[in-house]
């Protein structure tokens, strides 16, 4: 069985999206296609716009044969703990053979060094970034010029380039993964970047048929649904689903959680904000200097970030306390089950395969689940759940409408 594994967020899912799923299936030459989906929370630190079930179904009529639910902990954290979350689970289902990501630009042999230089560092490496730090250039930043350094066949503007693109880095941290994951179990895990295609991955405008997320979900928070605008970026699934969940005012943005999020704010003041994930000394004291100020969570986030902390950095903090994601919640990499979110009906073979070779065990209906796993797994599906029920909860006061929840929301298998 030849099985395909990507790890997405589909915030919605559009013809970008529609092209990668096309092209993974095709060069891989995969019998099935497994993604692993954030839930209802996302890496920027923001919830998502569509829920977690409906971005399934988009996922399944699109092409996609099995969809997995990324644990809330990987798929809210940064850009490496995401990648390790996705990679760990798809090597838990015991099926995959590949991974495929995308990328900005076929740039192979300059992202297999880099990760496997950044996987097992040299002492020179290593001693490059600590004196680049102490000359006081940011992490991020000292990483990048010892790499330059250390990586001498390529141009230095050329990493540089390669490391300021958003799919690159995220691809970086796939193999990084990828080269863990395989030391780690003796695995045969091989990655496989796609080139991306179409608009910028932050344009604000659709400008072609493959739209960038960013400029979709601008549409989508108008007033009026576009639907004329859309239906050039969108499969046309897609477009009707979202045209559903809009008439429901169930499209969700950032702001939604701002009294959620200032309830949480208020209720810690008096104890500060250390211990939650990404929330050093200086954001806590920083998120308790302003909290008297605050209006939205976006304006908050404003208030938070500084040059030395980015936007998406005060989001995912706030997106941690928001949700009592915790230090220690990082610190276990076990992938304790399976969780699905849909499947294609074509896709039983999968399953069928995915139980007999599984570390994990393969979570169908949430009701079972505590007759199925050990205690620190309900631990974690707990932490699952409550984003699951707050996302919920802020869409139901939204929309005035009653809503499944996760106990009796079936899984997804479109007809």
């Amino acid at each position: 069985m030849n099985v395909t594994g990507i790890i997405a967020e589909y915030n919605p899912f559009h013809n970008g999206h529609f092209y990668h799923l096309q092209e993974a299936r095709k060069q891989t030459n995969a019998d099935y296609l497994i993604v692993v989906m954030s839930g209802c929370f996302l890496q920027r630190g923001v919830p998502a716009i569509v829920d977690k079930h409906t971005r399934a179904e988009m996922a399944l009529l699109s092409g996609a044969d099995l969809v997995l639910e990324l644990p809330v902990p990987f798929a809210t954290g940064s850009a490496e703990f995401f990648a390790a979350g996705g990679i760990r689970l798809l090597a838990a289902s015991g099926v995959v053979n590949r991974v495929c990501y995308g990328m900005e630009e076929e740039t192979t042999s300059l992202l297999n060094d880099a990760a496997a230089l950044l996987t097992s560092p040299t002492p020179s490496f290593d001693r490059t970034v600590a004196d680049l730090v102490k000359q006081g250039m940011s992490c991020p930043r000292a990483r990048q010029e010892a790499l330059i350094a250390a990586l001498p066949q390529y141009p230095a503007d050329e990493v540089r380039a390669f490391l300021s693109k958003p799919n690159n880095i995220l691809a970086l941290e796939y193999e990084k993964a990828i080269l863990r994951q395989n030391a780690e179990d003796n695995g045969s895990l091989c990655g496989l970047g796609i080139r991306r295609i179409g608009d910028g991955y932050h344009e604000t405008d659709i400008k072609s048929r493959y739209a960038s997320a960013t400029a979709i979900r601008n549409l989508l928070l108008q007033p009026e649904f576009p639907d004329d605008q859309l239906a050039f970026a969108l499969p046309p699934h897609c477009l009707s689903l979202l045209k559903q969940t809009s008439d429901r005012s169930l499209l969700m943005d950032t702001d939604d959680f701002s009294e959620a999020l200032y309830a949480r704010l208020l209720h810690l003041q008096p104890s500060g904000y250390i211990g939650f994930m990404d929330c050093t000394e200086s954001i806590s004291r920083r998120i308790a200097e302003h909290v008297n100020e605050f209006i939205s969570f976006s304006q908050f986030a404003d208030l938070v970030k500084t040059k030395d902390i980015t936007r998406t950095r005060a989001n995912r903090v706030l997106t941690h306390i928001l949700l009592d994601l915790r230090t220690e919640d990082y610190t276990d990499p076990t992938v304790h089950y399976l969780r699905v979110l849909g499947f294609a009906r074509r896709a039983e073979p999968l399953l069928s395969e995915i139980h007999k070779k599984a570390s994990a065990p393969l979570l169908t209906k949430v009701a079972d689940a505590s007759r199925n796993l050990s205690v620190p797994a309900m631990q974690a599906l707990k932490r699952d759940m409550f984003a699951a029920d707050l996302y919920r909860g802020v869409s139901r006061i939204k929309s005035g409408l009653i809503l499944s929840g996760e106990y009796n929301t079936p899984i997804t298998i479109p007809l």
